[in-house]
């Protein structure tokens, strides 16, 4: 089966070299084309094929994962449209419906994903949707691509754009808590690689117990604070200034942001 990857952006590059270090694709059976002759020769080098034709990369693949702009769909729908009859189509832009999709490719298949970047090191969490032209090998198909890097949940299109505002967007909202945890530290005394590194390292801890535990993030938190000591006095720091509320306002203006891009 032939995978081709049409865009070789940030997100587009994390998944070709992602899938084929977890050997979920071999680099033989990939097709990747972009408009940079300096990203087809960087990711050359992994041994799969490029080229610069969009059209020529969806004849020769049998699934094609569309990794381009949102404002680019369009144009690039339109230039590969004639190639496209049977294809398994995935695309990974934010806020296009695989209704879209489908309108601009008739006779392919399409399914709609939510990445993120963190399936560079094999920590994808993703979501997925199966347009009415998919089946459910289509499916499963796509479904162990992803979760070969993470996890990957199906959800009903409706909820792609609160799955953009969650973890497609998510790993940015980290990175800002861990820089803000470990600048803290540093004022605390710490010299800054040190900080850096155990913020960031009580982070994937702590992400590593709610996903291995089984129990839920508040028991998780009660195990940590024992009556009188220091976990509870920071608690009531970040239970007084409604953090809660600050990120379901973060996750909410990022969900409807995807909303409005859908539209």
């Amino acid at each position: 089966m032939k995978f081709g990857f049409l865009g070789a952006g940030r997100m587009g590059s994390a998944l070709v070299r992602a899938l084929i270090e977890k050997n979920a694709v071999t680099a033989k059976d990939v097709i990747i084309s972009d408009i940079s002759e300096e990203r087809l020769i960087e990711l050359g080098s992994l041994g799969v094929a490029t080229t610069r034709d969009n059209r020529n990369l969806t004849s020769k693949s049998d699934v094609v994962f569309l990794c381009v702009k949102p404002q680019l769909m369009a144009a690039v729908l339109d230039e590969i449209a004639p190639a496209c009859s049977g294809k398994l189509v995935v695309s990974i832009a934010a806020g296009v419906s695989t209704k879209y999709v489908e309108k601009k490719l008739s006779g392919a298949r399409v399914i709609r994903v939510m990445p993120n970047t963190p399936a560079l090191v094999g920590e994808l969490a993703a979501g997925f949707c199966l347009g009415k032209t998919a089946g459910r090998s289509d499916g499963e198909l796509v479904g162990g691509l992803l979760s070969s890097l993470g996890v990957a949940v199906v959800v009903q299109e409706k909820l792609m754009d609160a799955v953009t505002g969650l973890s497609g967007s998510g790993p940015a909202y980290y990175y800002y808590i861990i820089d803000a945890l470990a600048r803290a530290g540093v004022r605390q005394g710490l010299s800054e690689q040190d900080a850096l590194a155990l913020a960031a390292k009580t982070a994937k801890g702590a992400a590593e117990m709610v996903l291995a535990s089984g129990k839920n993030p508040k028991e998780l938190i009660e195990m940590v604070c024992s009556p009188g000591g220091t976990t509870i006095e920071g608690m009531r720091v970040l239970e007084a200034s409604d953090i809660r509320g600050v990120l379901e306002k973060t996750v909410a203006a990022a969900t409807e942001k995807a909303r409005k891009l859908s539209q």
